[in-house]
């Protein structure tokens, strides 16, 4: 019975130590298949990467993959905060899970590379091994498509001239702001101005001058504004700001002090000039087509009584 005993205890060491360096043979062989790819790829389990390829590591500004492992930082930390990117607020700990459950296992991720300073972007696409809890990512280079896709949609959204949201944009995001207006009872305001005897500008002094006013124009109002506020060039010489959480009494005392610092501003080649501004708040289940007619009508008063002023409605 003893000697039974004793060889069931050594048939199981044994089985532990095959195990153990089947184990480890087959780690040896992981790491030498993902080194010899050109793409970044890793080894991990659902919270911890245990191997990370010789181009991840150069990319990342490791020396080798012990120093990698000893960091012991979660590789989330690498990823950039970007809308549709992957990053440490996304899944949190168990992030390669996460991906697992997604329709196509698949999630896109902005890195800065030490190697050469320059933001890439990356598909990863993750397999896990059978009969093991472990899944290999292999990060693709997808940096050329969504450059171009983001140069596209900066030309949709954005004004060229003055750099800041067009027309079109600013009517999209009026989208989202009146459902959370109307669901959240929220307050919001619109400022409409304009640039006083603008035509005078470009005839006196050429369209090449009306346009660097236009551009100093939009960059002197966003330094004066928050983060949050969203403006945008409404056409021509007309800027529309869009403030959230603001009262039209607030939106009015800041479209004051904007009105005063652009008329005490020097311009390139124009010198001082004014601005006219209409003033509105946001009432609860109006249509954005009334709310930005009586912004129209207040700076359309602004003009008649005199330009240089606020007028609220």
């Amino acid at each position: 019975m003893e000697a039974l005993f004793a060889y069931a205890i050594m048939t199981f060491l044994v089985w532990i130590f095959a195990h153990y360096l089947y184990r480890v043979r087959s780690t040896k062989f992981i790491k030498s298949f993902l080194d010899s790819q050109n793409s970044m790829m890793l080894l991990a389990s659902s919270n911890k990467v245990k191997i990370l390829n010789k181009n991840g590591l150069e990319l990342l500004g490791f020396n080798s993959l012990k120093e990698f492992l000893d960091e012991k930082t979660c590789l989330l930390n690498s990823f950039i905060v970007e809308e549709e990117c992957l990053d440490k607020h996304t899944y949190g700990k168990r992030w390669i899970e996460a991906i697992e459950k997604t329709k196509y296992q698949s999630a896109k991720v902005k890195i800065k590379s030490k190697k050469d300073g320059l933001f890439y972007y990356y598909r990863i696409k993750l397999s896990k091994l059978e009969g093991r809890n472990e899944y290999i990512l292999i990060f693709t280079d997808v940096s050329d498509f969504e450059r171009s896709k983001n140069e596209l949609k900066n030309c949709a959204e954005n004004d060229p001239l003055t750099k800041i949201y067009n027309r079109t944009k600013v009517n999209h995001l009026f989208e989202s702001i009146f459902v959370n207006a109307k669901k959240y009872n929220q307050h919001f305001s619109v400022i409409l101005f304009d640039i006083d005897h603008f035509k005078m500008i470009n005839d006196t002094h050429g369209h090449n001058v009306g346009d660097k006013v236009l551009f100093e124009l939009a960059r002197l109002t966003q330094s004066l504004f928050r983060s949050s506020d969203i403006l945008a060039r409404w056409g021509g010489e007309e800027f529309i700001l869009i403030l959230k959480d603001t009262t039209g009494k607030q939106a009015s005392m800041l479209a004051n002090r904007v009105r005063v610092a652009i008329d005490k501003y020097n311009f390139t080649g124009v010198g001082n000039l004014t601005c006219s501004f209409g003033v509105t708040q946001y009432q609860l289940d109006e249509r954005k087509i009334e709310l930005l007619e009586r912004v129209d009508e207040a700076l359309y008063e602004a003009k008649e009584n005199g330009r240089n002023r606020v007028v609220i409605k």
